[in-house]
Parts: structure tokens; sequence; C-alpha cells
């Protein structure tokens, strides 16, 4: 319940932090939204997820910066030597997937927020297939919620980006805010965000 619900919540607040500090993606990715689902309409529905393909490059690279779970935690069922080095039966491994995806030999400018990095054909993908992304897992071990988790992360940002447009407070510019950050299960804010609301421009305080 934890992991299926928190993680979902976090990587939410991600996704508008970053798309804060690049209101240019924000606009590429609500611009999306417009031909996609069509201004005239609030709801974002199924049929329209396989389309939103900004959208899905958004998500994955948030999930490359901030990994819900940046340490994932396994067990040796048999004795293993890697690179040299013994791994007795039943040692704990930690799989460090926030060092992972900020590798320089594997991502170009990993610390940079860079949606279109995942437009490349050849980008990896969510399954657990490419090691330097790996933010559920892979193999028999990955997580077994993945596309639930996916499709409620994908739709609950869908529908806030195309109903409001996002912006920090008056005056406040980005990292002046009163924010705490953390890269493990929670984050704090103390200073939230605001948003503005398409359909007739009442603004709202989260």
């Amino acid at each position: 319940m934890f992991g299926g619900t928190e993680t979902v919540a976090l990587a939410i607040e991600w996704v508008l932090t970053e798309l804060l500090r690049s209101p240019e993606n924000m606009k590429r990715v609500q611009d999306e939204l417009a031909t996609v689902v069509g201004l005239e309409r609030w709801s974002v529905e199924d049929t329209h997820l396989e389309k939103l393909s900004f959208l899905k490059c958004v998500l994955k690279d948030t999930l490359r910066l901030h990994p819900p779970f940046p340490l994932l935690l396994h067990e040796t069922v048999e004795e293993a030597e890697v690179s040299g080095y013994f791994i007795p039966k039943g040692s704990r491994v930690m799989v460090n997937t926030y060092a992972l995806g900020r590798d320089p030999a594997s991502w170009s400018d990993p610390e940079i927020f860079n949606p279109s990095r995942f437009l490349d054909p050849g980008a990896p993908d969510l399954k657990g297939n490419s090691f330097e992304f790996i933010p559920f897992g892979s193999g028999r071990r990955s997580c077994p919620g993945m596309q639930l988790g996916m499709y409620a992360f994908e739709l609950a940002v869908a529908h806030l980006l195309h109903c409001f447009t996002w912006r920090l407070p008056d005056g406040v510019k980005f990292g002046e805010e009163d924010t705490e950050y953390s890269d493990m299960i929670e984050t704090k804010k103390e200073n939230k965000k605001r948003n503005l609301e398409r359909g007739n421009e009442s603004e709202l305080s989260l």
C-alpha cells in the first residue's frame, strides 16, 4: 500500500517541480494535450494516453533524475563473483538507481532535465531491459505494480497539466522558495505552488 501510493504522489511532485524549472517543456506538454485532448474537454481519457508521446518522455526523465526508491535492496541466492569480487550467498546487495540515472557514461548532460532525450528510438524503456534506467527494478524481482503505477502517474499528471498552468507564488523565483527536497521516500515542501485554472482564469492555492 505504502509503495503504491506514496511513490506515485512523490513522482507527481517531482514532475511538477522539474516543469516549473523548465516552462518551455511545460508548454510543450500542454500544447500536446491541447492537440490530442482538445481545450474544449476537461477530462483526459485512456485512449488519449497512448498519443501523448512527449508527456511520456517527461515522466521518464523525471523518474531518471528522481527514482522513488533510489536504492533497491536485494539478496544473493547463491555465491557469485563480480569484477573480481567474491559475493557470498545471502549477501544484501543494493542497486543504486539514483546513480545509474545520473551516470555520465550512460547519459548526455545527466544532471539536466531533458525529456527530449527519450524521443530517440534507441532510448531505454521502463521495462528494466537497460540497466542504466531501472526505476522499477529489473527481472523477476522488478516492481509488480509498474503498469498500474505508471498508469496512475501518467493520468494524474495529464489532468493536472491539461486543466491548470502551474507557476510559483508571485515574486518568488526558483531557488528562492522555502523548500526542502529529499530523494528518499518523501518530499517536504513548505512553500506551495499555485496553479491558474485554464477555464475561467480563477486562481487557486494548493
